[in-house]
């Protein structure tokens, strides 16, 4: 099957278990290998923030079809700090 970029851009992205991520806004391609590497979507309303952009590997993508993208559970989400194992360092008083 083949999709143009009239199709690709604006695509709905869902992970594999169906949260919704965002659309497909534009792609990279490798010019050695004519292959897509990255594709950039831009997200809804993430932890408070308005339009995240996620950069997707070509390696993380499950499937493609003129109706969605469907990419690997873990795209999108972020490790928590683990605020408890930080620790401040102050300079020592003199």
């Amino acid at each position: 099957m083949e999709i143009t970029s009239d199709n690709l851009i604006n695509l709905p992205v869902y992970t594999q278990s169906g949260q919704y991520l965002g659309r497909v806004t534009s792609f990279e391609i490798d010019v050695d290998s004519y292959a897509i590497i990255y594709y950039h979507v831009r997200t809804g309303l993430i932890k408070g923030l308005w339009h995240q952009e996620l950069l997707i590997s070509q390696s993380q993508v499950i499937s493609v079809s003129k109706e969605k993208m469907v990419v690997d559970d873990n795209v999108g989400k972020q490790p928590e700090a683990d605020w408890e194992k930080i620790k401040l360092v102050t300079p020592a008083a003199e």
